[in-house]
């Protein structure tokens, strides 16, 4: 074995160590338990956690003190949860501006993260070894209730390695990482091939990575049966979960959360996102959410704006807070078509959804009184495969605004540097704000 293969070994079995040891096990037999706890019992933890981290962000915090003294916050009048709207809302600008004096950690114990970049310059946050292991005790409890546990074998597909690498192969955790840099017609056989060997019992992915190789499956022909697929990362459209789970004969699971890890909801075995409550402390608003994470407190976010566009499951009024179900996650709040009239246009997705030989759409939106649709089509898309679209286009946003159809390769898609795709992206948003309405809280 090369020194370079030897010192790739050992990195994977240190990275093991950290991820699966008696700590972590700890933690998801913890996280397990929650399940079994009281809502009252929920209640009171949440609470407690809830306290303990404004008190601690205060006292340790050069930010939150500043910030709650200039509002003239007294935390002596803070008793519960029910009491948080006396705090005021930070937003990633903060973050930005402030990270050192909002984070009170040890440097030592400290995790550098970075957002996607999807609309704007990545952010830096932190996060520490303990809420990194609960984070992940998190997904593992949500991957075991579907049957898939440590040390299945795994195909992780989420922009892991380099451009100039295909594949890695991971012994210690019976992972195999292929790029996802390199999904093309060309490569379509190579990742037939190594994924068929390797039969896997789950797949990692963002919903953009998993689209694009059932999209060069079908350019094969070719459908494979998968039991699992775990997505994360990204807006998870409808369109995109149909055509994975009917090329893969699989099923997805999904996870919402961000990289601040300030919220996070999953999906569960009745298919509908449900509420941590343990996790984060989330207040719904129409165009974003106001979150309060509660499992990283050397990094204290508390009430963080994040313009994601979440919709309650309103069927079952009696739901408390902290136990909700979300209808829809829709995604960021820039994700809308704006037209002439006013009117947003959130959920597009179904404009695309079983269009024949259509791989890709993206939407840019630059003037209010028109938008471009990119299209990334199979060899077979033909006339009556537009007019289909544009039949369904119109049935979405009527007939008050143009657009244009434009057909190109599925690299010339926008995406953020980390390979993070957007089904819309609108100019428009950044350069005009907005002032959404109170939904829930």
């Amino acid at each position: 074995m090369s020194p370079t293969a030897m010192h790739t070994q050992i990195k994977l079995w240190v990275n093991k160590q950290l991820r699966y040891n008696p700590y972590f096990y700890q933690k998801l037999n913890t996280v397990q338990q929650e399940r079994e706890l009281s809502f009252a019992e929920l209640e009171c933890l949440r609470n407690k956690r809830f306290l303990k981290l404004i008190n601690q962000a205060y006292c340790k915090s050069p930010f939150y003190r500043n910030l709650y003294d200039l509002h003239d916050v007294n935390l002596r009048q803070i008793q519960s949860i029910e009491d948080i709207s006396q705090l005021p809302v930070i937003t990633k600008t903060d973050l930005k501006e402030h990270i050192k004096e909002i984070f009170i950690g040890h440097r030592l114990n400290s995790i550098k993260a970075f957002t996607s970049g999807t609309s704007g310059p990545p952010l830096q946050v932190c996060r520490d070894y303990q809420s990194t292991v609960l984070e992940g005790a998190y997904h593992w409890r949500q991957r075991i209730d579907f049957g898939h546990y440590p040390g299945m074998k795994t195909v992780v597909l989420r922009g892991d390695l380099h451009r100039d690498q295909r594949e890695k192969y991971d012994p210690f955790t019976r992972s195999l990482f292929l790029s996802s840099y390199h999904l093309s017609e060309k490569n379509a056989p190579w990742y037939y091939e190594k994924i068929g060997q390797f039969a896997p019992h789950a797949i990692y992915a963002y919903p953009s990575s998993i689209e694009s190789l059932a999209n060069i499956f079908c350019m094969l022909g070719k459908s494979i049966s998968i039991p699992l697929v775990f997505t994360s990362s990204e807006t998870l459209y409808h369109h995109q979960r149909t055509k994975v789970e009917e090329v893969f004969n699989t099923r997805i699971v999904d996870w919402y959360g961000n990289a601040e890890r300030s919220i996070a909801l999953e999906q569960r075995l009745d298919g509908k996102y449900h509420e941590l409550p343990l996790y984060s402390v989330n207040e719904y608003y129409d165009e974003y959410a106001i979150t309060t994470g509660l499992i990283n407190f050397s990094f204290p976010l508390i009430r963080y704006r994040v313009d994601d566009i979440i919709n309650l499951d309103k069927t079952n009024s009696k739901i408390a807070s902290g136990c909700r179900q979300a209808k829809t996650i829709q995604g960021r709040s820039d994700d809308i078509l704006l037209l002439p009239d006013g009117s947003r246009i959130g959920m597009i997705w179904g404009i695309f959804d079983r269009v024949p030989n259509l791989f890709r759409a993206q939407v840019i939106q630059k003037q209010l009184e028109t938008f471009q649709v990119n299209l990334v089509v199979s060899p077979d898309y033909g006339p009556q495969d537009e007019m289909f679209l544009r039949n369904k286009i119109t049935e979405f946003v009527g007939e008050q605004v143009h657009y244009t159809l434009s057909y190109i390769s599925d690299d010339q898609i926008i995406r953020a540097k980390s390979g993070k795709y957007k089904l819309i992206v609108n100019d428009l948003l950044g350069k005009k704000p907005v002032t959404p309405d109170l939904v829930t809280a």
